[in-house]
């Protein structure tokens, strides 16, 4: 059997590192019935919550190009054994056989659309209650969850979707920092604010600011107001120092103090992808 192996070198929250995954995506969606290997062993920084993304893209290959995932490390990188990849790469599902004992990562998590108790209770223990986020003023913490809340049940009303949505995190506690990513592999932004927008809206990029501005939302007026959780999460970003990243399509926005960062991504993402990134913590 034909040996694939894909290196990358950026494993980061941004343009660059979420490209090379969308690139390593590309690849093996040429094939079926085979195996492609990533290897991030060349990789000097890693941001662990990108395990999201990595295991997202491995499920939608695995169930409609039969295409099975390994990950090759290097040395340095227990992180992935921690955080659960690993164990979900082998099946496991959210069943880790590997201990977090620095207690560094948001664990690797799968949530179907209809998992909203395990989704709020993984908010509240695994997210919320991690120590890197204990000083955060507990209002601004039950506010975090609610707007989170409010992303994942837009992700059940919106993506179209019969996959799960894929979240995890990283803590740094050396840089004060922590990085959490969450995932769907819906229909993304574009498809239905055009169609809203009566096609005003029309490119990726677009899509993914109108969706962070004022109250603005394709969800039904019977479904309630709509529109809070990325726009309140953009709001407390620009509050206190941290950023959003936001990826759908083509299309990438890092939403940063008063100014947004636009990129195209060389190859679309089948879904989309919420990173936010807390400082100062």
């Amino acid at each position: 059997m034909n040996e694939y192996i894909v290196k990358i070198l950026s494993l980061e929250t941004n343009q660059i590192g979420i490209g090379e995954l969308m690139n390593f995506y590309a690849y093996a969606s040429q094939f079926s019935y085979t195996s492609v290997t990533l290897n991030i062993s060349n990789t000097n920084h890693v941001d662990a919550n990108l395990s999201s993304i990595i295991l997202a893209i491995s499920h939608k290959l695995q169930k409609e190009k039969k295409i099975r995932i390994f990950v090759e490390l290097g040395e340095g990188k227990g992180v992935f054994f921690r955080n659960g990849l690993i164990s979900h790469l082998k099946g496991r599902s959210n069943d880790n056989e590997y201990l977090d004992l620095q207690e560094s990562t948001i664990a690797l998590t799968t949530f179907n659309p209809n998992d909203d108790e395990l989704y709020c209770k993984y908010l509240r223990k695994d997210f919320f209650g991690h120590r890197g986020l204990e000083n955060l003023n507990t209002q601004i913490k039950n506010n975090l969850r609610t707007n989170y809340i409010e992303v994942f049940n837009n992700v059940g009303l919106h993506a179209e979707s019969a996959y799960p949505m894929f979240c995890c995190g990283q803590y740094f506690p050396e840089k004060h920092i922590l990085k959490f990513t969450l995932v769907d592999l819906g229909v993304g932004f574009l498809k239905k604010i055009h169609k809203y927008t009566n096609g005003k809206i029309d490119n990726d990029k677009s899509a993914i600011i109108w969706a962070t501005e004022s109250l603005n939302t394709t969800k039904d007026i019977s479904f309630g107001t709509g529109g809070t959780g990325l726009k309140e999460l953009k709001k407390f970003c620009n509050d206190n120092n941290g950023s959003l990243h936001i990826c759908s399509g083509k299309g990438y926005v890092n939403v940063l103090k008063d100014r947004t960062l636009e990129y195209n991504l060389p190859i679309s993402f089948p879904g989309s992808i919420v990173s936010i990134i807390i400082r100062n913590i």
